[in-house]
């Protein structure tokens, strides 16, 4: 069966390369044990050949000799010889399988963690491409069920290729002709393999996207966050009939796929067994006709059977190693991509390791014309954005939900850099966007809920410097979050999350204020705000934004807020709208111009006016009836 036209292929040189990467990761993991292991099967190779010699040498003493007193010492001593061969190679294979469990463990291990070394070096606008979430999917797949396998045919195939060549010595030694023939009976099974396994991997790819939404749907059906919704809602019937819908087309595809080549498989199979016994009667008829000695025969089909066996066994586990380098290509790929990423990054992070903080302190940041739109997106978030953030000064982000606010504060907090325009950090036009992002502490409104320690959750707002018990409890206590972190079963040592021993949850207010503690910690100049107060109760609500610009006196501040009480005392406010910035200016000055501010400010505060007004009336309706 052809592979198809849009079925991936790997080139020769690209084979190479995936192959060096398997063997550079495997090394990365143990060194020695694999050293050790490709020792112990070459030693078993040279006895495979020493085998077949030995089988010659025994046959042909007792065909030249007969079983007598001299040839049948050389017989017990050849036979004692075959048998510490066998034992020996007995050992080996344990010896082998022994280490190979110890390296395959290892190499599972440093595998992984490329992946998620790699993924975490991944710029945040590429979690935006479908492409690349399929691209993951596909190098997590690589990690988690790739490298035992991968070891273990890489050590079999090594194994089963000093065979081969030990088997091929023996035919040069022996009848050399054979050696072509036996070969050439292995290139059906090989080529049949080599087709299978091509579309084998373009069916993977085209299932990645499936794949990633079953695993979505299992989340929602196992995890602890949608319980309570899909519960309330009766929606377990439903996500898992999508779930089975998901996996039976995996499933129709994979019998597709199976039943096309299995033909294929089947006529390579005995093409090659056939191409063999045409051999053997070959060999049967110079038997006879006396080219060749019956020792030299016996011991030629002996090795021809170890040769094609071997072959095609080598044959099966390239077509499992080709597949592998698939994967292990996407790995490849991952790793590469945001390893060039984490190279841009390393310079200015190393020269500020060497030399200390910067010498610059935050002095302001300006958005100069940016725009910025989503890998994907039809329509841009911003456009033409200008904005300026001064040290010390407390500016103000607000507009209705979808108009650029959030997107623009990911700008600035070196989360994504802008299509155009430029930023301008501390008069340096378009800073490294790792210096951003060490600048900057940011609160989002769809804040993580890390599910370790309280002390541990905290401290990850900094984590170039140990932890630090005085300021993790100094940052809680600016949060307005001590007090409860205190009264937990083992304080800050005590693990958020229910799903573990011992562990307590906290509420969605208190996870808002453990992430504002975060940006507390983090002691950086630049504080970003995304509705700071959105989890908390109006008591909470109203006392925080109260004193928020008391708590943040010592930091610059760029808040987001619907509150608009909460942003009226910003030294500057910026309205947005459809990724621009429409106004911006004062309290005073924004309410003087009647515009959009304006606007907005008034539909918030009317229902509160209303309620007061229909209080009053009624009161003053009942003072009259009296």
């Amino acid at each position: 069966m052809a592979t198809a036209p849009n079925e991936p292929r790997i080139g020769t040189r690209e084979q190479a390369a995936c192959l060096a990467f398997a063997v550079r990761l495997v090394w990365r993991a143990d060194r020695r044990r694999l050293i050790e292991v490709v020792a112990a099967q070459l030693v078993s190779a040279l006895g495979v050949l020493a085998l077949i010699l030995l089988v010659r040498s025994v046959f042909g003493t007792v065909t030249s000799t007969g079983p007598g007193a001299g040839g049948g010492r050389g017989t017990l001593v050849a036979v004692v010889l075959v048998v510490a061969i066998g034992s020996l190679s007995g050992v080996l294979r344990l010896f082998s399988s022994s280490r190979n469990r110890i390296l395959a463990a290892k190499a599972d291990r440093h595998v992984i963690s490329t992946v998620l070394a790699s993924a975490s070096r991944a710029e945040l606008a590429r979690f935006e491409d479908p492409v690349f979430h399929d691209t993951v999917q596909r190098a997590v797949f690589a990690s988690r069920s790739q490298p035992t396998m991968v070891v273990a045919m890489l050590i079999a195939a090594s194994q089963a290729m000093l065979t081969t060549v030990a088997v091929g010595t023996a035919f040069l030694v022996m009848a050399w002709w054979l050696l072509p023939v036996a070969l050439l009976s292995t290139l059906p099974v090989l080529r049949a393999a080599r087709a299978e396994r091509d579309a084998g991997y373009g069916l993977h790819r085209r299932l990645a996207e499936d794949r990633r939404v079953r695993q979505y749907i299992e989340q929602l059906l196992t995890g602890r966050d949608g319980s309570k919704e899909v519960r309330a809602l009766d929606l377990g019937p439903i996500l898992h009939a999508k779930w089975d819908a998901e996996y039976r087309r995996e499933i129709d595809d994979t019998v597709s796929w199976q039943r096309g080549y299995l033909r294929t498989r089947i006529l390579a199979r005995l093409g090659a067994d056939t191409l063999v016994l045409a051999v053997i009667g070959c060999i049967w008829w110079l038997i006879g006709s006396g080219t060749l000695s019956l020792p030299t025969a016996v011991a030629a089909v002996t090795g021809l059977f170890l040769m094609t066996s071997r072959v095609q066994a080598l044959g099966a586990l390239f077509n499992g190693i080709g597949e592998a380098l698939f994967y292990l290509m996407d790995l490849r790929t991952f790793a590469a991509g945001t390893e060039r990423a984490a190279d841009v990054e390393a310079t200015p992070r190393q020269a500020a390791a060497s030399h200390g903080p910067p010498a610059a302190e935050f002095t302001g940041l300006s958005a100069e014309s940016v725009a910025f739109t989503y890998p994907g997106a039809a329509r841009p978030a911003l456009h033409d954005v200008t904005l300026t953030v001064r040290k010390g000064e407390f500016i103000a982000l607000v507009g209705e939900n979808g108009s650029g606010k959030t997107t623009l504060a990911k700008i600035l907090g070196g989360l994504y850099p802008p299509d155009s325009g430029r930023l301008v950090l501390d008069g340096t036009a378009t800073p490294d966007p790792a210096r951003l992002r060490e600048s900057c502490a940011p609160v989002f409104q769809d804040f993580l809920r890390y599910k370790f320690t309280a002390a541990e959750s905290i401290a990850f707002g900094r984590t170039d410097l140990p932890p630090d018990t005085g300021a993790i409890v100094a940052a809680a206590e600016r949060a307005g979050a001590h007090a409860f972190l205190e009264r937990l079963p083992h304080g800050y040592d005590t693990v958020l999350g229910k799903e573990f021993s011992d562990g307590c949850d906290l509420s969605l207010g208190q996870w808002q204020r453990l992430a504002l503690a975060r940006a507390f910690y983090r002691d950086a100049p630049f504080l970003i705000l995304d509705e700071p107060t959105a989890s908390l109760d109006p008591q909470a609500e109203a006392h925080l934004s109260d004193r928020l610009r008391a708590l943040c006196a010592d930091r610059t501040v760029l808040l987001i807020s619907h509150r608009f009480a909460a942003v009226r005392g910003a030294d500057r406010i910026y309205v947005m709208a459809d990724g621009r910035v429409v106004e911006h200016g004062r309290h005073e000055e924004l309410m003087a111009e009647n515009g959009t501010y304006a606007r907005l400010y008034r539909l918030q505060a009317l229902p509160y006016h209303d309620d007061t007004a229909v209080g009053t009336d009624t009161s003053h309706r009942r003072l009259s009836r009296r």
